[in-house]
């Protein structure tokens, strides 16, 4: 049976806490262990095309989250591309797929990358995470719910592309950010991507952070465009949260494997990249805190 990657979450959601699967597909968001839970705010970074920086941008603001004092978790959940721990220059020993098959626990497999910060490494080219059974399903949920309770933030670096398997994940996260760049193509493919998960979801916040800026100006223009189109043809609002100049340094970190703001820390996109961790750290503390829906029981109940 072949699952893709907003089912295999589905389907981590329906399993009980003893790790076997519940009599039904779905968890009611007001389920006893969530609402009194204290939950992460849940994070997704997406873009509607690859190539425009996303899992830099996740890598390197979840660190600066965590220099910031905050527990945070990246789950590197493109399943076929991951490639978060290599921007971090780590090697992991094991990955998801080791917990799928049994080989590993979670707790194994999670890498603890500073005081603060743990990377659950994504599975690149393991063909077992194309094709899933339900017990393997069960034995991921099993160990992956208590995450959320255990971290301020889980910044999730999802897949690139508009595929259904994404707009999945955005439909159940606390906010979105789309990273886009001032190349007309990943503004298109920027506007495809708010427009499905528009509708799919109509209350979720989606925050823009524009990339690679070379000329001054680009980033507004850039913001203008997506936000005036938005607001014409989907009648929705976005929000501006971030811009990251080019920076050739950010460039020579790729190329070392070290996080921007590790390798160069006072450098223009470093210093963009602290002022977005910061943005999300203050806006965080308004966000309504009688909410206590988790994500996975979210996407448990998704109707994809």
């Amino acid at each position: 049976m072949i699952i893709d990657q907003a089912t295999t979450l589905r389907l981590m959601a329906a399993v009980s806490l003893d790790g076997t699967l519940s009599p039904t597909a779905t968890l009611p968001a007001t389920d006893t262990l969530w609402s009194t839970a204290k939950l992460a705010q849940t994070i997704a970074v997406a873009s509607g095309k690859g190539g425009v920086g996303k899992s830099n941008v996740a890598v390197n603001v979840a660190l600066e989250l965590a220099e910031l004092g905050h527990r945070v978790t990246l789950l590197d959940a493109d399943m076929a591309l991951a490639n978060a721990d290599v921007l971090l220059g780590i090697t992991p020993k094991y990955h998801l797929g080791h917990v799928l098959t049994g080989q590993r626990t979670l707790q194994e497999v999670q890498i603890e990358v500073t005081d603060g910060l743990r990377l659950i490494p994504g599975g690149s080219g393991v063909a077992e995470l194309a094709s899933l059974s339900l017990d393997q399903h069960a034995r991921l949920m099993a160990e992956l719910r208590a995450i959320e309770t255990d971290s301020d933030f889980m910044i999730i670096d999802t897949a690139a592309g508009i595929a259904g398997n994404v707009i999945g994940i955005l439909k159940a996260v606390s906010e979105v950010i789309i990273v886009t760049t001032p190349d007309p193509t990943a503004l298109v493919d920027a506007y495809a991507t708010i427009k499905l998960m528009h509708q799919a979801v109509t209350d979720t916040p989606i925050r823009i952070v524009v990339n690679d800026v070379v000329e001054l100006g680009d980033a507004d223009r850039v913001f203008k465009q997506l936000r005036t189109t938005t607001a014409r043809f989907l009648n929705r609002e976005i929000d501006y949260l971030g811009t990251i100049p080019h920076d050739s340094e950010l460039i020579e970190a790729v190329r070392e494997q070290r996080p921007v703001v590790q390798y160069a820390p006072e450098t223009p996109a470093s210093r963009a990249l602290r002022l977005i961790a910061r943005t999300l750290e203050i806006s965080r503390t308004k966000l309504d805190k009688n909410k206590k829906t988790s994500f996975w029981s979210v996407l448990s109940s998704a109707d994809q």
